[in-house]
């Protein structure tokens, strides 16, 4: 098998999209993607302002005062055109001061008309305009803050008409269903909109890394090739051993590509590429056909304990013997193999060494697969080589 080789076992309207070098730093503008929600919360509030300017020159012979009644429809315009170009410039944070705006132009209604009408059913002076704010609530914010909204709203209501009755109920169903469908629909379309970006960013590292790739591949590679083709007739052999290990490194790197151990704890990452990059370039990697996915920080944790096997295997077998490293993915727990034919460890010779301070496998390999309820047993003898088998739990 070849070294390292698997085996067959929310935001504003300026934050645009856009490819960097390589693809870099692209990003998905959330507000665009939300866009056509505001577009139609406008058009909504619009369509609703017609209708209570009808209502208000409808009953403006029944109101007590139908002056305060046209002011307060020439507000709501106002009111509609401000927030109308806000929301589709991306100030989606405008939403809360338009609830508490919508739930005082509301309660007017009690200045308007005559109490005895509103609490006899008649409709509000804002009439189904004032949903337009929980609509707006649910577009920025999504489906929790929406019912706040509702309640908030349907409280104004309530104190409007003094009355707690079936058109209230009603009302309050309306803006209920609304506003949790709206809001249902932004944050499917928010998560939609994550999801391009992460697979643009995906792309893009690997568009990057091909790049990179080729590079290396007509430059660098080409190079450490020649060095170990003519190190034997400079005579040193030290040089040739270098240059291959060298080749085999950068080969494994660009194949494998980043193993993104610096992500979250809780963030899915391949543990063999995240091994195989940090083994010595000797090193045969026997690994799954599929990812084994593990979360971040516990890949972290395995890497390090790894990492100590090999590094004493390679230290102390010598450059020449061999090195194999087994990962196998269990399904309660991984269980990862360190194995050379080096000379062995002597009979007592740990416990030397960590009387002496010397505490690579007192506390590097056995202390750190402790600490995630792992098992770290070692097989060695002298002349038998080491073997380290270290059981991780999931």
């Amino acid at each position: 098998m070849a070294p390292g080789a698997r085996s067959s076992g929310v935001g504003t309207a300026s934050a645009t999209r856009r490819h960097g070098q390589g693809g870099r730093g692209a990003t998905v503008d959330v507000h665009a993607t939300l866009l056509p929600l505001w577009r139609g919360l406008v058009l909504y509030r619009v369509v609703a302002l017609a209708y209570a300017a009808a209502n208000v020159v409808r009953f403006a012979e029944a109101y007590v005062r139908p002056a305060l009644g046209v002011g307060v429809v020439v507000f709501m315009a106002v009111w509609t055109l401000v927030t109308s170009v806000a929301y589709l410039r991306g100030a989606r944070r405008l939403a809360v001061v338009d609830l508490l705006v919508t739930m005082g132009t509301t309660m007017t209604t009690v200045l308007v008309d005559d109490p005895a009408r509103i609490a006899s059913g008649q409709p509000v002076i804002t009439t189904v305009w004032s949903a337009a704010a929980v609509l707006a609530v649910a577009i920025a914010f999504g489906i929790r803050p929406a019912v706040a909204a509702v309640v908030a709203s349907v409280a104004a209501l309530a104190f409007t008409r003094r009355a707690l009755d079936a058109a209230l109920l009603s009302d309050t169903q309306l803006l209920l269903v609304a506003g949790v469908a709206v809001g249902f629909a932004s944050v499917a379309m928010r998560r939609s909109a994550q999801r391009l970006q992460e697979a643009i960013a995906t792309e893009a590292a690997a568009a990057e890394r091909d790049r990179l790739a080729r590079d290396i591949h007509d430059g660098v590679l080409q190079v450490l090739a020649l060095v170990r083709r003519r190190g034997p007739a400079l005579g040193d052999p030290d040089l040739v051993r270098e240059a291959a290990e060298q080749e085999v490194s950068l080969r494994r790197l660009i194949t494998r590509g980043p193993p993104g151990l610096d992500g979250p704890d809780d963030e899915p990452v391949d543990l063999g590429a995240a091994v195989g990059a940090t083994l010595p370039a000797r090193a045969v990697l026997a690994v799954p056909p599929e990812p084994v996915d593990v979360p971040g920080g516990l890949a972290r944790a395995i890497v390090a304990v790894v990492r100590e096997a090999a590094a004493n295997a390679d230290a102390h077998a010598g450059p020449d013997s061999g090195l194999w490293v087994l990962v196998e993915d269990e399904d309660d727990a991984i269980t990862v193999t360190v194995r050379d034919d080096g000379p062995g460890i002597a009979t007592g010779r740990l416990e030397a060494a960590r009387e002496e301070g010397h505490l690579g496998v007192a506390s590097s390999i056995r202390g750190r697969t402790a600490e995630i309820g792992g098992t770290a047993d070692l097989v060695t003898a002298p002349g038998q080589g080491t073997e380290w088998e270290l059981r991780f739990p999931r």
